[in-house]
């Protein structure tokens, strides 16, 4: 881990250990869940036990958030997932409307298009990513929408959503009882594009994709994390 220049900021605590609730994290961490963490350790839990495991971050993804009734800036998001940037994110479990077809399909075009109660709506926007399992199935989906302004050709804002689903048909859960509360389960990561300001160097570098593998927290602000050395 890299600490700019002592003159601009004060190290960052080094964790002991991964804390059990936000709560407990450090003042300059923040939550950034990769997708196969978010899959593995997050959301089939939640489908299989209706809850998830005693060892992960508890509310790092939050429970009972209606996030069809509320626009996105309005959404509760955790006061550590934010950066210097402007750009804040969260974690929701949701449930898909009764037209986005079963769970298992591929693709469906019966929710493209999300109405918000509060005003405007969630479109969808781009393809859609497979998560393939050791059996070489595809077990969860992820698919992206940007968030516009009421009304016919309303306008784009500046606010995005990556919505993660499991594909309950796969081989992977054949025998498997999921929970009552698994219909239509998933998870969605909610976080705006901030416009930047030209004058402005970037104020940290994440090297953070949500396609690798594993869980990460990460700092922000006050420390950067090194990406991996070229080999020699």
């Amino acid at each position: 881990m890299a600490q700019p220049p002592e003159a601009t900021t004060a190290p960052v605590p080094a964790l002991d250990r991964t804390p059990w609730s936000i709560s407990e994290m450090p003042r300059g961490y923040v939550f950034q869940s990769k997708a196969r963490c978010l899959l593995d350790y997050y959301l089939v839990p939640m489908a299989l036990h209706g809850r998830v495991a005693e060892r992960n971050i508890r509310d790092s993804v939050a429970q009972g958030v209606d996030v069809y009734a509320l626009r996105p800036e309005a959404l509760p998001f955790l006061r550590c997932n934010r950066d210097r940037t402007g750009q804040v994110w969260g974690y929701f479990f949701a449930t898909r409307p009764a037209a986005a077809g079963g769970s298992s399909a591929g693709s469906s075009h019966g929710d493209d298009v999300r109405e918000v109660a509060a005003g405007g709506c969630w479109r969808r926007y781009g393809g859609e990513v497979e998560y393939v399992g050791e059996d070489g199935e595809a077990y969860a989906f992820r698919r992206r929408f940007a968030f516009h302004e009421a009304g016919d050709g309303g306008n784009k804002t500046v606010w995005r959503m990556k919505e993660f689903r499991l594909n309950m048909a796969a081989s992977a859960f054949h025998g498997v009882a999921f929970h009552p509360r698994a219909k239509g389960l998933a998870i969605w990561k909610v976080y705006n594009e901030p416009i930047p300001d030209p004058e402005d160097e970037p104020a940290v570098d994440y090297y953070n994709s949500d396609d690798e593998n594993g869980a990460i927290v990460i700092t922000v602000g006050d420390a950067i994390v090194d990406p991996p050395a070229p080999a020699a």
